[in-house]
Order: structure tokens, then C-alpha cells, then sequence
């Protein structure tokens, strides 16, 4: 409820210099003076707003934490609430300990993303720009981040009024037209104007592909027999010794996984066991685990040892259609070529994983099969999640049905009918007549202190 005094720890879980816990509501600098205790006896009630003031959170006449509260009064603050932030030391006692005196002076504690959620509901921010902020929480390139923070300014907010704004003067139109018949509307040049907006939200759609690839990146199997240095790969595409190197074929029993940044793209490498017949239980436990990576995989790596001649289960995985690109990695481009494999049409890279020789040529042919060589720009991503896709699919659906309907000569009142359904799905996508339930659904994938 609006009318609580909420509070929670804003800084993750765990040892670190210094910790935070956020009280927002009517009564939060009441309830924060309660504990809070000035070396000059000076109350925050009497503070100025956007202040800080050094002090001790005391409990029963014990001192809990010496530490900082900073004054936020309303409309000026995240939640346009009134908010104190207590910082006091790191590490999860502290700030449980400070937690609980302020649940115990009366706050109550926060749910998923309610700080957030009170933003929203108090016009701070739009529905849009809430769920940036847990896309800047949840970067993990830079160039996830600065979509992030174009869309926390307010980039898609902007382009989605405008699209309603459009839809609304449509809709207009073809009311006149019920009301009025008489009157000389042109239902094509409406019918026009319709496929253009409905292409709109299909090129917000296409942008939010691409938001989709830098918000959850791509996963790249990487394949082959044992022993061809699948596992020196992986190091060198990560630039680090994540997976054990050993001349023992067989050394990899298990998948090992770990994200490298191409371009801007968060990649998900899986080195896999050696794909042969297995030997004993555990081996083929191995071959069944690196077939399910190859199975989830956006694109293999099939890794071959380019100083020794075709293997019999080098041509097995070669003559293999594994239902994503591939590319075949000649390894060991160091030592004598001594391969001889009909690789005639198929994406091939040179290199050593040893030495890093040619470690940037993979990289791009990543990128090419990927991306098709596009790497996204700040410009053309757009961060949406499975909801807003959905609502925007329901806007394009719904304004290609009414152009359909006005070209096929029906009446107006049949395609105002679909343009009120792109309308509300927009509205929706602004955050209007939102149901409580998904609102709900939208702030619970936040964090309780954001």
C-alpha cells in the first residue's frame, strides 16, 4: 500500500565497504529518528532536505551501527516520497541489524521493485523506464548499459507516445466515418497510413531483436574429438585459464562455461567433452552433455587438429548438420598443415590457440554468422522483454487487420474495432489502465531494495 513507510537493504548481499538501507514513505523520517541518535541530539525532523548527517542507530540503549542518514524530503527523491538512506558499515549483519531497528520502529519491509513501483505510480517515471532501471542493474556489456540508459532517458517512452498519438488520429478518422457516412473519407489513403504505423511497431520489434541478443547474448558450442584443443580455446577466446589444458585426451568430462564480450554482444562459450565412442560411463556422460550444448547452442565451433591427418571421427562430425552455423576451427596453425578435409563451402578459420594467431579472425566470423556482421549500435537496440514483444506484436497485428479490413471494402466501424485493440495495447506499453496483477508481474523481477 501507497500509504506504508517501506524499507530495505539497497546493496547487494555480502561483505563490502559500505551498505545501504532505504526508507521511503509518509512517516520515514519519523520512523528513521526513532533509532537514528546525533552526537549534537539534533533530530532529522528538523534536518534540511538533502542532507547528511553522521550519527549511531541505537536499539534499547544499545548502539547498533555508527552511521550516515541522508535526508530526502518529497517530490524531490527516487520514489517522490519522503526517504532517509542509512549507510552503515558493510556486511550482512550490519546492514540485517540495521534492517531490523527500523522494521521495529514501525516500516514495514519492501516488496520486489516496490521503490520502483512507487516512482511509476507517482509519475516520476514511466512504465518503460522502470523496467530500464533493471536493465542498467542487469548489464553486462557496455553497450547493454548505454541502451539501458538511453531508455531509462526516456528514448522508447518518446517513440511509443508518438505511435499512439498516430493511432489516436486514426481512430478519430474512422469515427467520423461511423458517425457521418456521408462525408468523403478515402479508405486507402487510411489504409495507407495504417500499414505505415503498423510498420513502425514492426521496426521497434526488429530493434528489440537486437536488444535481445546484447540483453541475453548468444551461446557457441565448441566441438570436436579429443585432443584437437578445444579447451585452449575456450582460454584464448576468454583471454583467461578457465579450462584445464592437459596432453591426456579426455581431459574434459564435464561442459565448461563462461561469457566473453564480442562487440558489444555477451557470447556464452561451452567447452564440451571430446565427441567419440565413449569408454566407460563417465565419458559418455560427457558425449551426452556436449550434445545437449550443441542442441542449445546458437552456432558450433567444430575444432580440428590441422597437424595431423583427417580423423575417422573428425569426418563423422564434418558430414554432421547440426541445425545452427558452424564454423571449422583448423587448430594449430603453429605446427605443419597436415590436414586434408573437404571443407569446400564451409565458413573455416586458421589459428593457434596456443598463441593466439588468428583468436580476432574467429571472433569476426562469429560476429558475421551471428549478426550478419552488424554489430549493434546505442542507436538501433532497444531493450524490451517478452511482455512489451508481445504488445507490440499486438499492435502490428491488430493495425494490419484493419488495413486489410478498409482494402477489402468493409466499413469503417470494422477496422475502428481493430485500431481500438492497437490503441489499448499501446496505451498498455505507456502503462495505462494497467491491471494491478501485471504490474505485479513487472516489478517482481526486481530486487526488494530497488
Amino acid at each position: 500500500m501507497l500509504g506504508d513507510t517501506i524499507v530495505a537493504v539497497s546493496t547487494p548481499i555480502g561483505e563490502g565497504g559500505i551498505g545501504i538501507v532505504r526508507l521511503s514513505g509518509p512517516d520515514a523520517v519519523a520512523v528513521a529518528d526513532r533509532v537514528f541518535r546525533s552526537p549534537r541530539g539534533l533530530p532529522l525532523a528538523e534536518c534540511a532536505t538533502h542532507t547528511v548527517h553522521y550519527g549511531r542507530v541505537v536499539v534499547d540503549g544499545d548502539v547498533i551501527d555508527e552511521v550516515l542518514a541522508t535526508v530526502l524530503r518529497a517530490p524531490r527523491t527516487y520514489t517522490r516520497e519522503d526517504t532517509v538512506e542509512i549507510g552503515c558499515h558493510g556486511g550482512v549483519a550490519a546492514a540485517r541489524a540495521v534492517l531490523d531497528a527500523f522494521l521495529a520502529a514501525g516500516a514495514r519491509l519492501a516488496e520486489r521493485g516496490e521503490f520502483t513501483k512507487r516512482a511509476f505510480l507517482h509519475g516520476r517515471i514511466s512504465l518503460d523506464q522502470a523496467q530500464a532501471v533493471l536493465d542498467v542493474v542487469r548489464a553486462q556489456t557496455r553497450l547493454g548499459l548505454e541502451a539501458a540508459v538511453d531508455r531509462l532517458g526516456g528514448r522508447f517512452s518518446g517513440e511509443i507516445a508518438l505511435l499512439r498519438s498516430e493511432i489516436e488520429a486514426v481512430a478519430a478518422d474512422l469515427e467520423v466515418g461511423i458517425d457521418f457516412p456521408d462525408l468523403d473519407l478515402e479508405p486507402r489513403d487510411i489504409s495507407r497510413h495504417v500499414g505505415e504505423l503498423a510498420a513502425k511497431a514492426d521496426g521497434l520489434l526488429e530493434r528489440g531483436e537486437q536488444g535481445r541478443i546484447v540483453r541475453e547474448g548468444l551461446t557457441v558450442a565448441i566441438l570436436g574429438r579429443p585432443n584437437v584443443g578445444k579447451s585452449t580455446l575456450l582460454n584464448a577466446l576468454l583471454a583467461e585459464e578457465r579450462a584445464i589444458v592437459a596432453a591426456t585426451p579426455g581431459t574434459t568430462r564435464d561442459t565448461v562455461e563462461d561469457v566473453a564480450s564480442i562487440g558489444g554482444i555477451p557470447i556464452r562459450f561451452i567447452d564440451t567433452a571430446g565427441l567419440r565412442p565413449p569408454a566407460d560411463e563417465i565419458e559418455a556422460e560427457g558425449v551426452r552433455r556436449a550434445e545437449s550444448a550443441a542442441a542449445r547452442a546458437d552456432l558450433v565451433l567444430l575444432v580440428l587438429d590441422r597437424s595431423l591427418p583427417l580423423q575417422e571421427e573428425d569426418a563423422v562430425l564434418l558430414a554432421r548438420d547440426w541445425g545452427v552455423p558452424r564454423v571449422v576451427v583448423r587448430n594449430k596453425s603453429d605446427l605443419a598443415d597436415r590436414l586434408s578435409a573437404p571443407l569446400e563451402g564451409a565458413s573455416v578459420v586458421d589459428l593457434s590457440a596456443r598463441d593466439g594467431t588468428g583468436i580476432d579472425g574467429l571472433r569476426e566470423q562469429i560476429l558475421s554468422l551471428l549478426v550478419a556482421g552488424a554489430v549493434p549500435s546505442r542507436n538501433t537496440v532497444l531493450l524490451l522483454d517478452a511482455w512489451e514483444t508481445d504488445r507490440l506484436r499486438r499492435v502490428s497485428a491488430a493495425l494490419r487487420r484493419a488495413a486489410a479490413s478498409l482494402d477489402a471494402g468493409a466499413t469503417p466501424d470494422i477496422a475502428a474495432e481493430e485500431v481500438r485493440v492497437a490503441l489499448a495495447a499501446a496505451g498498455e506499453l505507456q502503462g495505462v489502465d494497467l491491471s494491478e496483477s501485471i504490474l505485479d508481474q513487472i516489478f517482481s523481477r526486481f530486487c526488494v531494495g530497488k
